[in-house]
């Protein structure tokens, strides 16, 4: 027992509930880490999930399961529309209104997995077909 806890009975109190409840309350996620891009592999709750295994959110590979064959084709494809944006300047000796209109672009993405990612994984109820949910990436700053 620490000195916290003797001077605060609750501290000891709500360690052992905090105990008592990580037992009984199922996980419903896990992290697993991707193993292979081509073919898709992802280690999970100390197995290896393959295609067999996963469902894949479509944001993650566009075009579908035949994406899978050709990583060339990965990566998230927007058209942004042209569009003019308005405001005033006063920058130094002319001040006044101003417009920037940016023409139409289209922007591909990066390829969204890659060997080593971090992503997260549900279960289904049985276990057997873990969905791929969303690639997990560290803060930076």
């Amino acid at each position: 027992m620490s000195e916290q806890s003797a001077r605060d009975p609750y501290v000891g109190l709500n360690e052992h509930f905090r105990g008592q409840a990580r037992g009984m309350i199922p996980a419903y996620y896990r992290i697993g880490k991707v193993l292979s891009v081509n073919p898709l592999r992802v280690r999970a709750a100390g197995m290896d999930l393959d295609k067999d295994d996963l469902r894949i959110a479509q944001h993650l590979i566009p075009g579908g399961t035949d994406a899978l064959k050709n990583q060339n084709d990965w990566g998230v494809k927007s058209v942004l529309p042209t569009k003019t944006f308005y405001g005033r300047c006063s920058c130094g000796l002319s001040s006044g209104d101003a417009q920037v209109t940016r023409p139409e672009e289209v922007v591909q993405g990066a390829v969204p997995l890659a060997t080593g990612d971090d992503v997260l994984l549900i279960p289904s109820d049985d276990g057997q077909i873990y969905y791929l949910v969303e690639k997990m990436v560290e803060v930076s700053e």
